[in-house]
C-alpha cells in the first residue's frame, strides 16, 4: 500500500503509523507519521534514540506522546539543533529540564523555546531573561524629571476647562 502525507497525518490506526515508520525513510510521510498523536511512544523513542537530526526526529520530538525520559535525554545532550528545539517546546517536557536549560544562561533558540513552554516556571523565565539581558534593572537615578517653575499663567487653559465641570 502506498502511504500519503494525508494518511500519515490523519490516521488513528497506530499500526499504519508503525508500518510507515518502519520503512526507514526520512521523508514528509514519515515526518507526519511521527508527529501523529496516535503514534506509539515506543516507536517515537526508537526514532529519537538513533540521534538523527532530520524532519523525522523533529516530528517525533514534537509529538505529545513522546516519552518524557527521551525528551530529557535529547536536551541533556546540550545540542543547539532543531530536534532539541522541538523537544523543549513539547508540552510534556518536564519543568525540571526546562529550568536546567534556562540555568545555562545561554541566549539561544533552545533557551528561548524553553522559556515559552507553558510548563516553564515564571521564576526560571524571569531569571533567564535577566541573565541574558532581556530584562534589566533600571537605575532610578537615570529617570529624573526636571520640573520648571510653573507660572500661574500656564494654568489658565486648565482653569478655563475646569470651570465647565462641577467639582
Amino acid at each position: 500500500m502506498k502511504y500519503t502525507e494525508k494518511i500519515a497525518r490523519e490516521t488513528k490506526d497506530p499500526n499504519i503509523l508503525v508500518k510507515i515508520l518502519k520503512r526507514g525513510k526520512d521523508d514528509w510521510v514519515s515526518c507526519y507519521a511521527a508527529g501523529n498523536p496516535n503514534c506509539p511512544p515506543e516507536i517515537l523513542a526508537e526514532i529519537l534514540k538513533r540521534g538523527n537530526k532530520g524532519w523525522l526526529s523533529n516530528g517525533a520530538a514534537a509529538n505529545i506522546n513522546c516519552p518524557k525520559e527521551i525528551l530529557v535525554e535529547i536536551l541533556k545532550r546540550g545540542n543547539d539543533d532543531s530536534v532539541s528545539c522541538y523537544a523543549v517546546r513539547n508540552p510534556n517536557c518536564p519543568q525540571e529540564i526546562l529550568v536546567e536549560v534556562l540555568k545555562r544562561g545561554k541566549n539561544d533558540t533552545i533557551s528561548y523555546n524553553a522559556a515559552v513552554n507553558p510548563n516553564c516556571p515564571y521564576e526560571a523565565k524571569i531569571n533567564w531573561m535577566m541573565k541574558v539581558g532581556k530584562i534589566v534593572k533600571e537605575d532610578p537615578k537615570k529617570h529624573i524629571i526636571e520640573y520648571e517653575k510653573i507660572k500661574e499663567d500656564n494654568f489658565q487653559d486648565l482653569k478655563d476647562l475646569l470651570k465647565n465641570f462641577d467639582l
